[in-house]
């Protein structure tokens, strides 16, 4: 819901003038944090692989910071159920800042008035917002070890990993901020057929942030199903409110069965009325990293470098 914004802010960006440092080293615990200095002060933040140069903010410490929004385009409210409360009004503007000591520059930031991180965080600074050449992330908790996978990014200013499976695009995502893999319908309904993951029909909630639930699906994965070279272990589906109450309805009735009892399991009737809908993305949380004893941003070779030493 931010990337019209997101667009415009990008499209009045002035080049930064320093050169990027070689690295930046962060540790996820379990996940990556660094802080951004602003004008009027500092916010402490969570890092993010999972979206394009940005900082997103919540409400009160841009208020406090006084960030005022970009004239005309720069404030506009979204309207949907899933938000709390109905709505949200976003408001951004190309901010000075420096993230993690790496030199000042114009950042794309938003805000919302509603938390995207909780305390102590007070936001979410993109990985690929740093000014370096690479930004490289330490898991202490993984095991030590393991093979180095190398995966191009769709694009310099890209966080997204673009796959061809079953003859589409696939968008790949990483993310140590999500407990779990998550994917849209268009993204299971692709495993499916592959015959790399199948659906359970049971239901749970994934809070993408405070406040904020949606219901997925949990989905069987088939031994030895990798995506990229990387294994699927614990993935769910975003599903609509109804399929999440017709799911509850039938493990109240002590119905089981999985897709080859409901051929219509996953429903998103918006997307099925507009044809192919939105392009298929999973997002690789923490139930993969947390194999990973480093995630490397390589910013000059356009790429990510993890290295993993997952279970036999």
């Amino acid at each position: 819901m931010t990337r019209p914004l997101l667009f415009c802010l990008m499209m009045a960006a002035a080049p930064a003038a320093a050169k990027p440092v070689p690295l930046v080293e962060l540790v996820a615990d379990p996940i990556p944090l660094t802080s951004v200095q602003l004008k009027r002060g500092a916010v402490d933040v969570r890092v993010s692989l999972g979206f394009d140069k940005a900082l997103l903010l919540n409400l009160q410490p841009a208020q406090a910071l006084k960030l005022k929004p970009f004239p005309l385009i720069g404030k506009f409210k979204v309207k949907n159920p899933q938000i709390p409360g109905g709505e949200a009004v976003i408001r951004g503007n190309f901010i000075s800042g420096d993230v993690g000591g790496t030199g000042a520059q114009k950042l794309p930031t938003i805000w919302i008035d509603k938390n995207v991180v909780a305390a102590p965080q007070q936001g979410v600074v993109s990985a690929l917002a740093f000014d370096a050449e690479r930004v490289r992330i330490r898991n202490l908790r993984a095991p030590a070890g393991g093979q180095t996978y190398r995966l191009a990014r769709a694009g310099k200013g890209d966080a997204e990993v673009k796959l061809a499976l079953g003859g589409e695009t696939l968008r790949l995502i990483f993310d140590f901020t999500s407990e779990r893999s998550v994917m849209n319908a268009r993204a299971a309904g692709l495993l499916e057929r592959e015959g790399l993951a199948r659906r359970t029909g049971r239901v749970g909630l994934w809070s993408p942030v405070p406040a904020f639930a949606v219901p997925v699906e949990a989905l069987r994965p088939a031994p030895g199903a990798q995506l990229a070279g990387l294994p699927l272990y614990d993935p769910v589906v975003r599903i609509t409110r109804a399929r999440a109450q017709e799911l509850d309805a039938r493990a109240a009735a002590g119905i089981t069965g999985d897709s080859e009892d409901d051929p219509d399991a996953i429903v998103v009737t918006a997307e099925k009325e507009k044809g192919r809908g939105r392009e298929p993305w999973i997002l690789i949380g923490r139930d993969v990293l947390r194999f990973c004893g480093t995630v490397e941003l390589d910013r000059p070779g356009v790429a990510w470098v993890l290295s993993c030493q997952f279970p036999a």
